[in-house]
C-alpha cells in the first residue's frame, strides 16, 4: 500500500486523538485517551502543566489534573512504570509482568539487587507491616550519589517498583509512595510465553506509535547487549510479525524504509488515504483550535517532528541558557495537521496570568488564518489551568498580535466545555 505524507501525519495525529479535533470529554474523556494513547510519557517539570497533563489537556475537552489524579490513584485505570517513567493503561501490566520475569532487569540493577538484598527486604518489610512508603520516610539510611534517590533505602524502593513487586500508590507533589502491586491491582497472572511476549510488546509499541518506519525499530525492547546485535534482532522482530500478517507495510511517499501498521487498522488509513475521515473520529466541534503539543508527546517529541511534519523542535530546559536556540520551554503550535510555529508559555500562579513569551512561525504559514485558532488554544489553556487573564508578549508582528487581541476577547474563542 501507497499512502502520502499527509495521510502519515494525519493517521498518526488520529489514532493519537489529535485530529481532526478533540473527540473527548471530561473525566470520562480522560479515561478514553488513556486508553487509545496507550501510554503517556509522565515529567515532573510543571511550568504551564506537567508533560502528562499537557498530553491529555490536548486530547480532552474540559481536562483538569484531579481527573487524572482520580483515575490513576482512586480507579486504578492506568499505572506507572518502565525505564522513562510513562502511564499505561491497566490492561498493559500483565505484559510488563511478563518482560520482567522473562527478560529480568538490565544487568546492573539485578547486580544491584543482590548486593542489597538485605536493604530490599527490609523495605518491603516496611510496606507489608505498614503501607505505602516513600523515600523521605528513611532520613537516616546510607547516602547514595544516584539521582533518582539520595539514600539507599530509595534505591530499593526504585528497584522493586522496576521489578513491579511495587508500583506508585499515590503522588504528593512529585513525591511517589509505592505500595504493593497486588494490593492496588490483586495477584499476578502466570507470564505469558517469551516469544509471546516479545511479539506483544513488540506489537503494542508500533500500536503506541501509529505508523511508523525504521524510526520506530528503536523502540522495540530487546535485552541484548551490544548497539549494533540489538538493532538487527529489533528489525528482525518487526520482519516475523510482517510475515506472521499481523504488521502490513506501508510505502510512505519519500521514505526509504517502508512504515508497518498493524493489519487491523489498514482499513482506517486506506479511509485517510481516500481523503475521508472515520466517523470514530469525529470531533466534539468543527471549529479549528490550535493545540500545544506537549514536549514529550509521542506525535512531535524525540525527532518525531522532522519525521512526520518536517518541523525541528528542540526541547532545550537542560540547555544551559547560553546554548539554547529559542527558549526554555516551548512547545508545538498544531492547527489542523501542520505544525505552525512554536510559543514559549508561562503561568504566574499568583496573578492567575497566562504568558506568552514569544512565539516564533514557520514559513510559508498565513498568520491571518492562525489567530482565531490560536485564540482559541490560548483560552483553553488558561481555562485547564484555572488562570484569569492572557499577557502576550513578542508573538508576531503588530499587527498579528493586534488582532490576537481582539479575538481574546471575543465570545466565540471561549471553550465549549
Amino acid at each position: 500500500m501507497k499512502v502520502s505524507k499527509i495521510t502519515e501525519r494525519r493517521m498518526v495525529l488520529g489514532l493519537q486523538g489529535l485530529w481532526p479535533g478533540r473527540r473527548w470529554r471530561g473525566r470520562e474523556g480522560v479515561r478514553s485517551a488513556l486508553v487509545e494513547t496507550r501510554r503517556i510519557q509522565v515529567d515532573p517539570l510543571d511550568v504551564v502543566g506537567r508533560n502528562q497533563d499537557l498530553v491529555l489537556a490536548s486530547r480532552v475537552a474540559g481536562y483538569r489534573a484531579g481527573d487524572l489524579e482520580a483515575l490513576l490513584y482512586g480507579e486504578r485505570i492506568a499505572f506507572e512504570h518502565g525505564g522513562a517513567m510513562s502511564i499505561w493503561p491497566r490492561a498493559r501490566l500483565g505484559l510488563h509482568w511478563s518482560w520482567v520475569q522473562n527478560e529480568g532487569l538490565p544487568v546492573r540493577w539485578e547486580t544491584w539487587g543482590r548486593e542489597n538484598a538485605a536493604v530490599v527486604r527490609r523495605v518491603l518489610a516496611d510496606i507489608d507491616r505498614n503501607g505505602p512508603h516513600e523515600s523521605r520516610d528513611y532520613p537516616e539510611g546510607a547516602r547514595t550519589a544516584d539521582y533518582r534517590a539520595g539514600r539507599l533505602e530509595g534505591l530499593a524502593l526504585y528497584y522493586l517498583w522496576r521489578k513491579l513487586d511495587v508500583l506508585v500508590h499515590h503522588r504528593e507533589g512529585n513525591r511517589k509512595f509505592y505500595d504493593r502491586t497486588e494490593r492496588m491491582f490483586g495477584a499476578m497472572a502466570e507470564p505469558l510465553p517469551r516469544d509471546v511476549t516479545r511479539d506483544e510488546g513488540a506489537l503494542e509499541t508500533l500500536r503506541w506509535l501509529g505508523l511508523t518506519g525504521k524510526y520506530g525499530i528503536a523502540y522495540l525492547r530487546t535485552q541484548e547487549d551490544g548497539r549494533g546485535r540489538s538493532k538487527l534482532t529489533k528489525a528482525q522482530i518487526r520482519q516475523r510479525l510482517v510475515e506472521a500478517g499481523r504488521l502490513v507495510e506501508v510505502e510512505v511517499e519519500g521514505d526509504r524504509t517502508p512504515a508497518v501498521l498493524p493489519t487491523e487498522w489498514q482499513p482506517i488509513l486506506e479511509e485517510v488515504e481516500s481523503g475521508g475521515t472515520p466517523k470514530f473520529w469525529k470531533p466534539l466541534t468543527a471549529e479549528t483550535e490550535a493545540v500545544f503539543v506537549a514536549p514529550l508527546d509521542v506525535v512531535a517529541g524525540r525527532e518525531r517532528a522532522r519525521t512526520l511534519f518536517d518541523f525541528e523542535y528542540l526541547w532545550e530546559v537542560y540547555k544551559p541558557a547560553a546554548d539554547r536556540r529559542w527558549g526554555y520551554y516551548v512547545l508545538p503550535v498544531l492547527v489542523g495537521d501542520r505544525l505552525v510555529g512554536r510559543i514559549e508559555p508561562t503561568f504566574d500562579r499568583t496573578a492567575g496570568a497566562l504568558c506568552l513569551e514569544r512565539a516564533w512561525w514557520e514559513r510559508g504559514v498565513d498568520l491571518a488564518t492562525v489567530v482565531v485558532p490560536l485564540a482559541r488554544g490560548i483560552r483553553r489553556t488558561l481555562a485547564t489551568l484555572g488562570g484569569a487573564t492572557v499577557r502576550l508578549g513578542r508573538v508576531g508582528p503588530a499587527g498579528f498580535k493586534d488582532r490576537l487581541e481582539v479575538a481574546l476577547r471575543s465570545e466565540s474563542t471561549v471553550p465549549a466545555d
